[in-house]
């Protein structure tokens, strides 16, 4: 069988991408278009359910920048799709931004313009700042409502690992799992994720910088998570860049986060405690102990000038790539799949 399509991935840029695909399809065309999912948590594992998981525009303006203008326009398709479908795993909330020196006052200032006194019940006293309406995501429950929309639809799922990639000569691409199963499609969309530069080797394409896998950054991402009854509503706080998330939902304290270049999963817990003491200090309640928390990590993929990639990898327009999602994943996948489909023409 030769497959319309594959889909490798199974995190939030292939999922969404799925979504969006099967929701453009009309009902005919969604019945005769065969498509396969390839995907190993094992081998691979998504980062997308070891995100502190929010979104939020932060103050980005318009015109400023094309990063910033794809991350506008990214948090809206967002936004959107979160009033259409209410998914289940997302809920927004009030997010209190603020800062503890005058180098980050400064960055507030220039992001923000202008700052006021902002409160929150959970904290010891008033700070300036800024407050913005924002989202606070349980991977979990979101990933498995994605899972539930697309349950119903022509997906052939392949609990696999992709060791080798090909196009032969009718122009057909050829898979071959680690199983040793070969599975055949017109079109692939690779969603990878951290590991866009191995599957890079499959190709002897030629890219230019701003998308040549080689070219972009995998950073590992760590923050600090606890299950923990606050007896309090879902809140978000920022301050100095870093966050404070409860999500009563699963009731998970979540602080983070820090950054390691180069893909190694290595936490900094110095600067994870720092984060701690700096949350603590300000809070009205007890967060508990560094050895109150699990360190979690998740593998993201830093794209050339942080911008996301959702383009054709070859001239024919058979293989696809979104990725490079970096912080922002489970908004920009939302964009992502928008490019990808208005290029398959569908």
């Amino acid at each position: 069988m030769i497959y319309d399509l594959i889909v490798v991935g199974n995190g939030q840029a292939a999922q969404t991408f799925l979504f969006e695909l099967f929701r453009k399809l009309d009902v005919k065309k969604s019945q005769n278009f065969s498509v396969a999912q390839i995907y190993s948590e094992e081998v691979a594992t998504s980062c997308s359910r070891r995100s502190t998981a929010t979104a939020s525009l932060c103050g980005i303006e318009e015109g400023v920048s094309d990063l910033g203008n794809e991350l506008r326009e990214a948090f809206f398709l967002f936004e959107n799709f979160f009033n259409l479908h209410a998914p289940e795993g997302v809920e927004k909330t009030r997010q209190v931004v603020g800062f503890s020196n005058e180098k980050d006052k400064a960055k507030m200032i220039r992001r923000y313009k202008e700052l006021k006194t902002v409160e929150h019940s959970i904290l010891n006293t008033e700070m300036e700042g800024t407050d913005l309406n924002s989202y606070v995501i349980r991977p979990d429950a979101y990933s498995a409502w994605f899972e539930t929309q697309l349950s119903s639809r022509n997906i052939t799922i392949k609990n696999n690992f992709i060791k080798k990639l090909k196009k032969n000569a009718e122009g057909i691409l050829e898979c071959e799992l680690l199983s040793g199963e070969k599975i055949c499609a017109r079109k692939i969309v690779l969603c990878t994720g951290a590991y866009a530069k191995l599957f890079s080797e499959f190709f002897n394409e030629s890219f230019d910088d701003s998308l040549d896998p080689k070219q972009t950054q995998v950073v590992a991402g760590s923050y600090l998570e606890r299950f923990v009854d606050l007896k309090q509503a879902s809140f978000y706080i920022t301050i100095d860049d870093h966050n404070l998330i409860y999500r009563s939902s699963d009731q998970q304290l979540i602080l983070g986060s820090v950054s390691m270049n180069n893909g190694v999963v290595m936490a900094d817990h110095l600067e994870l405690s720092k984060i701690l003491t700096l949350f603590a200090e300000r809070c009205n309640l007890s967060l508990g102990e560094l050895r109150d928390f699990k360190v979690v990590t998740g593998l993201r993929h830093k794209g050339v000038r942080r911008r996301p990639i959702a383009k054709a990898l070859d001239l024919e327009k058979n293989i696809f790539m979104i990725n490079g999602l970096y912080k922002n994943g489970f908004t920009t996948s939302h964009l992502c799949a928008r490019k990808i489909l208005i290029e398959l023409n569908l």
